[in-house]
């Protein structure tokens, strides 16, 4: 394909996208640290997690008739868990840190104050809070913006030396320094972005992506019911701490009639980097561990799986790979400025010319 065709695609390309583009780049970067500032702004500092606190406190909650759906950790200071459950038919959000301690709870049909603007930020990154459409316009944006930045450095590269020295010439016209410009910082940029993207378009589609390599979390078969009562949470989270030694409590699933067993999510040490990882344990409501599956031996293709979410936030690197992903969503947000400016210079450029001509 010729130079100009590539340039018309990816201008048209970029022009069409440009508003989702820059939502997408802003709402990525204001949810990049959210579980840190919003910790933060809680003002609580971190606790360990005592297995019997939490799991009192949770219980109390079951007493009080609240219907627990989960309980995650807040992925900020250690020791906080956010605990989603309904009460009264309205979903509820309720902090607790590791010694059952509760900090703060938030009706679901809070958008902004309370730390629920971190939410709202984060579901609309993800779906554009279009439910299942959203996932499939995200995915097809993702896409779209990843092959345009390929044709940027496709385009740039054989002119890569002319506008280099562009950007470097001061007396140089407006519209060839903004293209040298625009090739530099692109092209530095270009490799994270990329992998963040595709990751991020991929993570939209997660489940038919798992499907198709063949990854399928297995559950505990379904077992007669159990004659003694039932273990309680705090038996069942040592039992499943017991079993990775040194791992974090990162998620809870409680019992219900269908799924009559403890679930656990864990980060055990030596699995993948990420913030909540992905070691899981079930434990019966006997106290006995019924499955388990070690993130640290996971196959090839439920690494591929488990990579996504990581690789997309940054998580992968550590503290490091967290600030690259920041980074690269200032990058994107600077890329745009300098392509929609180098889209207008040349709009006035062109003018220019026009009016040069009828004179």
């Amino acid at each position: 394909m010729r130079i100009p065709g590539i340039r018309a695609i990816h201008k048209w390309i970029s022009l069409s996208f440009l508003c989702l583009w820059i939502l997408q780049a802003a709402s990525g970067l204001a949810i990049g640290y959210r579980a840190d500032i919003d910790d933060f702004l809680l003002d609580q500092g971190a606790r360990e997690t005592d297995a019997a606190a939490m799991a009192a406190r949770i219980e109390e909650l079951q007493a009080a008739g609240d219907e627990i759906s989960s309980a995650w950790i807040s992925g900020g200071r250690k020791g906080q868990y956010d605990i989603y459950l309904e009460r009264g038919g309205e979903g509820r959000t309720v902090r607790i840190d590791g010694a059952g301690t509760q900090l703060r709870d938030r009706s679901d049909t809070n958008r902004f104050s309370d730390g629920a603007v971190f939410e709202t930020l984060t579901r609309f990154h993800k779906s554009l809070m279009l439910g299942s459409v959203g996932y499939v316009f995200l995915m097809i944006s993702g896409l779209l913006l990843a092959s345009n930045i390929i044709l940027g450095v496709v385009m740039g590269w054989p002119k890569r030396k002319r506008l280099t020295a562009f950007a470097r010439t001061s007396g140089a016209p407006k519209a060839a320094r903004l293209s040298g410009w625009h090739w530099r910082v692109g092209f530095w940029g270009a490799m994270p972005a990329v992998c963040i993207i595709l990751t991020g378009s991929a993570l939209t589609q997660s489940d038919i992506l798992a499907d198709w390599l063949g990854v399928e979390e297995q559950t505990p078969e379904l077992l007669a019911p159990a004659s003694a009562p039932p273990a309680s949470l705090e038996t069942a989270i040592e039992a499943a701490l017991v079993e990775f030694p040194g791992a974090s409590l990162v998620a809870i699933n409680l019992p219900t009639e269908d799924r009559p067993w403890y679930k656990f999510r864990l980060n055990a040490p030596g699995e993948m980097p990420r913030l909540y990882g992905a070691t899981r344990v079930f434990v019966g409501l006997d106290g006995a561990i019924l499955l388990d599956h070690d993130a640290r031996k996971s196959a090839p293709n439920e690494r591929i799986v488990e990579a996504l979410y990581p690789l997309h936030t940054g998580q992968i690197g550590g503290s490091i790979g967290r600030m690259v992903n920041t980074a690269t969503g200032i990058w994107l947000l600077v890329m745009i400025a300098l392509g929609l400016k180098l889209w207008l210079a040349r709009q006035q450029q062109r003018r220019n010319a026009i009016s040069h001509d009828g004179e």
